[in-house]
């Protein structure tokens, strides 16, 4: 069994479709049964995150964002079906009345939860995940809806739920026992132990398909989206990006925690690697690229960039503790926190932090705790990862290079083959494109 993930746009299009039909009808279904993992239709998530901001605020425009959504799913069909769908656009107005009754619970207790936005967003990968089911069956291939709630177990933590590995073995194992049958499964969403609906976060459709290709011991499982593989930086910001033939999985969940375009959950990587499961990232729109494949070595002697464009440096009074809740908010969320060094200064210690920590600092913890000061808001992070790129004689030398073309790097901290530089978000464009050059040019010199 292999399992395939589609993203927003590798579903979101009549072109788009007839590219998955045609990579989907090289697999024997009859003799090797298949798991597609979709995401919500492109746009849809941000339309989904929107409502629940005017459905917070109370604002009554939330009625037309809730019939732009429904009105872009039915256009969708029409466009992909051309005749009518009785059947598929029974199955969607069930997904809209459930919404509908959704929101008028919301609007109805006159608040909004974490529970809520779980709630909310989770409908996103459902109205596609039925969509895209009826559309290949409609192309004679054989395949059946499976709410992924009814496979992925997790905690009760709501945004970013973490998998209860445990249970969701038990439950995906019991399933697919001895079932012969293909399936297209909504991506993102899961449920809790208590029987809510929660999401998965940052990269969450990748989880589900990790997370049921690492149970059932896939032959591999392959990320379908719109770029060529893994890239050595951003093509939108660097026009001489290169795809990389291949990564090892440490590297890559190097690139994932720290802002990688092409999202991987950290932990569905470590389940890969610990079963040596291939992973590969290719591209809908050019099947014959091979893309990026992930293995499991100890390096693959390549260097690529990643980006955090919205962090913080946040600093302590060292005789303070840190709030009890936003140690929890970290751990739970999995938000982007780590210590740097600051030796000027003796009586703080300074972490650089997500733009969701400073959220949560802003609403919950400044106003009543005066030992926390949010300093630099307007940062960026950028991640070099690489075999021995930790190394000192590496970092030297791009301190030196950022110093000689006038870039302020205000900190920077060594990982485990990486190296993460804090730097003022103004010099973002100017720092990318030069350091891409450094590791294309290959001018870090290795020990």
């Amino acid at each position: 069994m292999e399992v395939l993930k589609f993203g927003g746009s590798s579903v979101s299009s009549e072109v788009s479709l007839k590219n998955m039909l045609k990579i989907v009808n090289n697999y024997d279904l009859e003799n090797e049964p298949l798991i597609i993992v979709v995401s919500a239709l492109k746009g849809v998530t941000n339309e989904l995150v929107a409502l629940t901001k005017l459905l917070k605020d109370g604002d009554q425009e939330y009625a037309k964002v809730i019939r732009t959504i429904f009105e872009k799913h039915k256009e969708f069909i029409n466009i992909i079906f051309k005749e009518e769908q009785s059947e598929l656009l029974k199955k969607i107005k069930l997904v809209e009345n459930d919404l509908l009754e959704s929101v008028s619970n919301i609007i109805k207790n006159g608040v909004t939860s974490d529970k809520d936005y779980d709630k909310v967003l989770s409908f996103g990968e459902l109205f596609s995940a039925q969509i895209i089911t009826a559309f290949l069956n409609k192309n004679r291939l054989n395949f059946c809806f499976k709410d992924s709630r009814d496979l992925i177990i997790t905690n009760n933590v709501h945004m970013k739920a973490k998998v209860n590995w445990d249970l969701t073995r038990t439950v995906v194992n019991s399933f697919f026992s001895g079932n012969k049958n293909s399936y297209v499964v909504s991506g993102f969403i899961a449920r809790s132990i208590y029987g809510d609906t929660t999401t998965l976060g940052r990269g969450g459709s990748d989880y589900t398909a990790t997370v049921l290709g690492a149970i059932l011991n896939a032959e591999k499982v392959t990320k379908w989206t719109d770029v060529n593989g893994i890239m050595t930086a951003d093509p939108n910001k660097v026009l001489e990006a290169s795809s990389l033939e291949n990564i090892t999985f440490s590297e890559l969940k190097n690139l994932s925690k720290f802002g990688s375009n092409v999202l991987v959950h950290p932990n569905s990587i470590d389940e890969l690697s610990k079963h040596n499961i291939p992973f590969l990232i290719r591209n809908t729109f050019d099947r014959d690229f091979k893309g990026t494949q992930v293995i499991n070595e100890n390096s693959s002697n390549k260097k690529a960039l990643s980006l955090h464009e919205s962090c913080c440096l946040v600093g302590f009074n060292n005789t303070a503790k840190v709030p009890k809740e936003f140690i929890k908010q970290i751990i739970e969320k999995d938000w982007l926190f780590f210590r740097v060094k600051r030796p000027q200064s003796k009586d703080k210690s300074y972490y650089v932090v997500s733009e969701e920590c400073v959220n949560f600092f802003k609403s919950n913890i400044k106003a009543n705790n005066n030992d926390v000061d949010i300093l630099n808001e307007e940062m960026v992070l950028i991640t070099i990862t690489g075999e021995n790129m930790d190394k000192k004689k590496e970092v030297n030398k791009i301190q030196e290079k950022l110093k000689s073309n006038d870039i302020n790097l205000i900190e920077f901290r060594r990982f485990y083959n990486s190296i993460s530089l804090i730097l003022d978000n103004k010099d973002l464009k100017k720092a990318v494109v030069l350091l891409h050059e450094v590791i294309k040019n290959d001018e870090i010199l290795f020990v």
